[in-house]
């Protein structure tokens, strides 16, 4: 089993290192067992950097072991021979620990700003895939695509992994499954989904990797609280349901969460531990060992990715960052020394 944990970016605006405190818990992670540290990425969301890989590479100088990858980057907005040498740059840095999870997120706005459309995403982002791939395996190459082409070139330095950094696809649609089954190293399934609701989902994967004769091999987001029951009940749930409430209402697509919502729309009063059931692990660390096995013994996923807090802790909104920081801390620290050891010798994905 192996554990992976996003990275909030708390920053301190005019510091002579303004995100010191985020490069730290990268480094706590790492001490503690997480396998990966992945960051998210929009454009124009001031939560977010805009530039994930040049974050990373920040990462990368200040860790040892920890592989580090995107969860997910816009790739079909961007040109795909630029990120290639991004990518193979950050694994030379790196030694190694470089990886790319890519998407093709939502927002018109983002399309529009970088001269792309959000009907053309799906097409978009298979293109820029083959890029990618043929960048880091062809000494020279050229390219003549529907939205890319360029004449014969050469990409240096070119990536330390063999046969090229690990390519990991994000999706819940059948069409991004599907996709993720034929060109990724892995899938990603985002944390809106409810376990019941994954477990549909992961059995299309492996179907549709059947199908093109490919091992499945895939990454589970979760949102994770560490702490005290009543802490849980009465501090964060509420909190954390009416933050992720329209996303989980837009991504309804199991009978069971489209009945919650029209409960929820028909005014009756539904508690958050119902609302929030089974879309999150939380709790002391014995609450959430048994909830990890629960979810692999029903998904059969061997790493889950981890989202502390709910996502929240390094929003603008949260007016205390001193205070979040350290609840953060404190959950990577006991997720580490608590939970990961339980599932010490289970066999995980490579990639």
């Amino acid at each position: 089993m192996r554990f992976s944990f996003s990275i909030v970016p708390f920053a301190e605006p005019g510091a002579a290192d303004p995100y010191r405190r985020t490069y730290d818990l990268c480094r706590i992670a790492e001490d503690v067992g997480f396998h990966t540290a992945m960051i998210g990425h929009h454009h124009f969301v001031s939560h977010l950097p805009s530039d994930p890989l040049l974050f990373l590479a920040a990462v990368a100088a200040r860790t040892r072991t920890l592989r580090l990858t995107t969860a997910i980057y816009l790739l079909p907005v961007h040109h795909p021979l630029h990120v290639a040498e991004q990518v193979a740059l950050l694994d030379q840095i790196s030694g190694g620990r470089a990886g790319l999870g890519v998407g093709v997120g939502w927002n018109p706005l983002e399309y529009e700003a970088f001269g792309a459309h959000l009907a053309e995403r799906g097409a978009r982002l298979e293109e820029a895939l083959g890029v990618l791939r043929e960048a880091w395996t062809t000494e020279r190459f050229s390219h003549h695509g529907r939205f890319w082409s360029f004449p014969e070139v050469a990409v240096h330095p070119q990536p330390v992994q063999q046969p090229h950094p690990p390519l990991w696809v994000a999706g819940l649609a059948p069409a991004a499954i599907d996709r993720a089954a034929r060109l990724a190293d892995a899938w990603i399934c985002d944390p809106v989904q409810t376990t019941a609701q994954v477990e549909v989902l992961a059995a299309m994967y492996r179907e549709a990797c059947a199908a093109h004769g490919r091992e499945p091999a895939w990454v589970l987001r979760r949102y994770v609280w560490i702490g005290s029951h009543r802490d849980l009940e009465e501090r964060w749930l509420p909190t954390f349901v009416e933050h992720q409430l329209a996303y989980w209402r837009v991504s309804a697509e199991g009978p069971q969460e489209r009945r919650l919502f029209e409960r929820l729309d028909a005014g009756e009063t539904v508690e958050a531990r119902e609302v929030a059931a089974d879309r999150f692990l939380g709790g002391p660390p014995d609450d959430v060992i048994a909830q990890i096995e629960d979810c692999r013994a029903r998904t059969g996923c061997d790493h889950i990715s981890i989202g502390f807090g709910g996502g929240m802790s390094g929003r603008p909104a949260d007016t205390d960052h001193d205070a979040a920081y350290e609840e953060m801390r404190t959950m990577i620290e006991r997720f580490g020394r608590e939970v990961i050891p339980a599932f010490a010798g289970a066999t995980g994905t490579r990639r």
